[in-house]
């Protein structure tokens, strides 16, 4: 082959003979090493092309895109082939056995899918036994629902198939002998060419079918198409082709261009860079007259404490004791400002005087107290004799 041969123009079918020959080398190598510490054989290995894109897809397509390959990737001869149909999955059998067609192992129709696999373990033993799934493309949308997460996660999907055409064993063996190209919402698609098992000059072919189809399924073709690479489930990718670094047309940044008013974006930078600092000049207030301010306000506090104290003091011992109506008034302080000791003096002339009142009051409780008891002993004393005369006059009538 050529080194400057170029697949649809654009990849060097020598970069990619060389890729497959490595990655196939490899992976083989890796397989036997594997295989000699286990019993029993692992799953096995495909051969991906990945397509990374420089823009994301709008939306999501739940029907694949049929790309077809040189080599089947699913031999049916040696993994079964089931094909999922509407109800009642006997009128599809009886097509199938009219027609001819013996590489479907098993037609299972919606009703059974409700119904006996439903399990979960029922859908993995169902999911295990089979290579390849077929669908009707009347029942595709209803799938997902039924089938559950295990059957995507496995690259699994039921492929989609026209059940009434009139070359129907032609219909099936086109779906069986094809790859197809799964559109997601990101940026990156892989889409399956080839097994390790097969010979690198397959899956070198396979490639070179699949890719022009590959890319006419992508939005926007080979403009959007960032990078090309193949690898295994398990290796590491190795690159066949990628976009210039560069704003020209087909280039990584084309479309994606700097901005010409770079006049504009700094007179806009310094208008923000001088706004933010008149703002912090407003908000910013004199150092020196904060600090003097909390210096008066704690003097002036220490000021106002023992005067508070003094009034509150004074206050409660004129409301504890009333003043002597014979006393006069307090004479005036002849100074602007008294001293503490001559207020202290004062209030204890204040309260001499009016003690004596509170002592007389109790004298006088005491005299009036006696006064009134010697009133009742007058009384019944006096009341005694009064009553024996009574008696006597009473007796006396009885007499006489």
């Amino acid at each position: 082959m050529a080194g400057n041969t170029l697949i649809d123009g654009h990849v060097s079918a020598q970069q990619c003979k060389r890729a497959v020959d490595a990655l196939l080398a490899h992976a083989t190598k890796f397989e036997e090493e594997k295989a000699e510490g286990q019993l029993l054989n692992g799953k096995e290995q495909n051969v991906w092309l990945v397509v990374n894109t420089k823009l994301m897809h709008p939306e999501k397509k739940i029907k694949p895109a049929k790309i077809p390959i040189k080599y089947p990737i699913v031999d049916p001869r040696t993994s079964p082939v089931c094909l999922i149909t509407k109800d009642p999955q006997r009128e599809y059998k009886d097509l199938i056995a009219e027609k001819g067609i013996k590489f479907i192992s098993r037609v299972v129709d919606i009703k059974h899918l409700k119904g006996k696999w439903k399990p979960f373990e029922a859908r993995r033993m169902l999911l295990k036994e089979n290579g390849l799934f077929l669908a009707d493309e009347r029942v595709v949308p209803l799938l997902p629902g039924l089938l559950g997460k295990a059957f995507f996660a496995a690259k699994k999907q039921p492929i989609p198939v026209c059940l009434t055409r009139k070359d129907l064993k032609g219909e099936l063996e086109r779906a069986i002998s094809s790859t197809y190209f799964h559109q997601n919402q990101g940026t990156c698609t892989s889409v399956k060419i080839g097994t390790i098992s097969q010979k690198p000059a397959q899956v070198l072919a396979n490639l070179e079918t699949a890719l022009p189809e590959v890319v006419k399924h992508i939005k926007g073709g080979w403009d959007n198409v960032q990078s090309l690479l193949i690898k295994t489930n398990s290796s590491a990718a190795l690159p066949i082709w990628q976009c210039p670094l560069s704003a020209e047309a087909g280039g990584r940044w084309d479309g994606l261009t700097a901005r010409e008013s770079d006049g504009e974006d700094e007179e806009m930078e310094d208008a923000a860079a001088s706004g933010s600092d008149a703002d912090m000049e407003v908000d910013k207030p004199a150092i020196g007259a904060k600090n003097k301010g909390k210096k008066r306000a704690a003097e002036e506090a220490e000021k106002e404490q023992p005067k508070k104290k003094a009034k509150a003091a004074a206050e409660s011992s004129e409301a504890a004791t009333p003043k002597p109506k014979s006393a006069g008034p307090a004479p005036a302080a002849t100074g602007a400002a008294a001293s503490e000791p001559a207020k202290k003096k004062r209030r204890k002339s204040n309260a001499e005087p009016a003690a004596a009142p509170v002592q007389e009051s109790k004298e006088m409780k005491k005299k009036r107290s006696v006064s009134g008891v010697e009133k009742k002993k007058e009384k019944v004393v006096g009341a005694k004799p009064a009553a024996k005369s009574a008696k006597d006059a009473l007796v006396g009538k009885k007499k006489l």
